[in-house]
């Protein structure tokens, strides 16, 4: 019994100087202490975690000794690499500072994207084209079609008003809505085609002839009799309107369909 006891106390003293601990503080470049960091140590004793208190500091106990690698991180601060550490028996010393995190960020450059400006009166971003559904919410009155086209296209750069080209062609009379395909509204106002400026300008596309034999016919017919009399006269004024419309497409022979036509005829009195 007394050698068992004399073995105990001889061996304590050398367990003890076969374990390390490691202590330090944590920092910013600056050399500010960084509260609440993250500290990390990995090495013969296994990986280990703490986090360090509010003035910086850390520590790490009864570490078996040897090669360690010990690294730290706290919110937009970071290590580039763990530091490493030959851990000695007993108490052992290490700082960590960290540095600012780098941000990475990536773009991501595109040749199709849309809309952008170009030379072509199609492609142009300040473009306004009416078609489909857009088309068919549109007055079937050719003078209050007239008036809202030009009142999307606003006023023109030049003193003598809007221009209206009707598939490419100025001067024209205003189409029926109904052989009406696009309408493009101010698409270029530098395009080199025109002579001038293009704001105000409305340029009308008409649907092409078909291989098959399609027409319509409209009539619209006004009086005075839902007009109100003017106040200052004595009586009310005469009023008579009639519009006749009508359009007719198709192929030209048995065997042309692709040389289709179309032929649009408006008149009023």
């Amino acid at each position: 019994m007394r050698i068992v006891l004399i073995f105990i106390c001889v061996s304590a003293p050398a367990l003890h100087a076969q374990t390390a601990s490691l202590s330090g503080r944590v920092t910013d470049p600056s050399g500010a202490v960084v509260p609440n960091a993250a500290v990390s140590l990995s090495g013969p004793g296994g990986a280990r975690k703490t986090a360090a208190g509010r003035d910086g500091a850390w520590s790490f106990s009864n570490l078996p000794v040897g090669d360690y690698q010990a690294t730290a991180s706290a919110p937009q601060l970071n290590m580039p690499q763990p530091v490493a550490i030959s851990l000695k028996p007993g108490a052992n010393t290490l700082n960590l500072q960290l540095t600012v995190a780098t941000a990475v960020q990536q773009v991501t450059v595109s040749d199709n994207l849309a809309p952008a400006v170009s030379t072509e009166s199609s492609n142009n971003a300040s473009a306004t084209i009416i078609k489909g559904a857009d088309l068919d919410a549109l007055s079937d009155d050719p003078e209050d079609l007239q008036a809202d086209l030009e009142a999307l296209a606003g006023p023109s750069a030049g003193p003598s008003g809007g221009e209206i080209f009707v598939d490419g062609f100025s001067g024209g009379q205003l189409p029926p809505k109904e052989s009406i395909r696009e309408i493009r509204i101010n698409s270029n106002p530098f395009s080199p085609e025109y002579d001038k400026l293009g704001y105000g300008r409305i340029e009308i596309f008409t649907k092409p002839g078909t291989d098959k034999f399609h027409g319509s016919v409209g009539y619209n017919l006004g009086t005075d009799v839902w007009n109100s009399r003017n106040p200052y006269a004595a009586q009310k004024a005469p009023f008579l309107l009639q519009e006749t419309e009508n359009s007719f497409s198709g192929p030209l022979t048995k065997r042309s369909s692709l040389v289709p036509f179309r032929f649009r005829n408006h008149h009023r009195c």
